[in-house]
């Protein structure tokens, strides 16, 4: 099982419309995770303790049971959203231990989110989570999309060719 997550709570965002065009690409048995869709008091019920069940079984579903993750991550404010990173504070790291990553950048910068995906990376690392080296850059996202739809060409070509590659990793 591949868990896409959705790297935002943002409701609406461009990073869970190419979360959704991801699942759809991916040939294999896939499931999203949005952080919208975390319990609203996650950080403060569930960072420093057992968590509630709800957590706990948003865990074990798309965490836990996956052997691999893709996660869709745009870039606020020069880095990643801190909800993602509460999120990966709240999950036990053990849960993360020897999968393996792939990361997709967004933004509506000319960067496609660079740096934070290095700053990503560097989590995963510490992680043990294997990180594929291909990591497509969606700068200019708006422009990409139409009616939710991913339509610029040199984009969708960057995803199927880390879908292949992540296959294969």
């Amino acid at each position: 099982m591949i868990t896409i997550i959705c790297g935002t709570n943002r409701i609406g965002s461009n990073s869970e419309k190419i979360a959704n065009i991801y699942n759809n690409l991916l040939p294999e048995e896939s499931q999203v995770l949005c952080l919208k869709d975390l319990p609203a008091d996650f950080v403060f019920a569930d960072t420093f303790g057992e968590g509630s069940e709800e957590f706990q079984r948003i865990v074990k579903k798309h965490i836990t049971d996956a052997e691999k993750f893709i996660f869709i991550i745009p870039e606020y404010n020069g880095g990643f959203p801190g909800v993602l990173k509460a999120f990966i504070d709240a999950v036990h790291p053990e849960n993360f231990y020897d999968k393996k990553a792939a990361l997709v950048g967004i933004s509506s910068g000319h960067t496609g989110a660079l740096r934070p995906m290095d700053q990503f990376s560097d989590i995963l690392h510490y992680l043990r989570v294997e990180v594929l080296s291909a990591k497509p850059k969606l700068s200019g996202i708006e422009k990409l999309m139409e009616d939710d739809k991913l339509v610029d060409e040199r984009a969708l070509k960057l995803l199927k060719e880390q879908i292949e590659r992540f296959k294969k990793f």
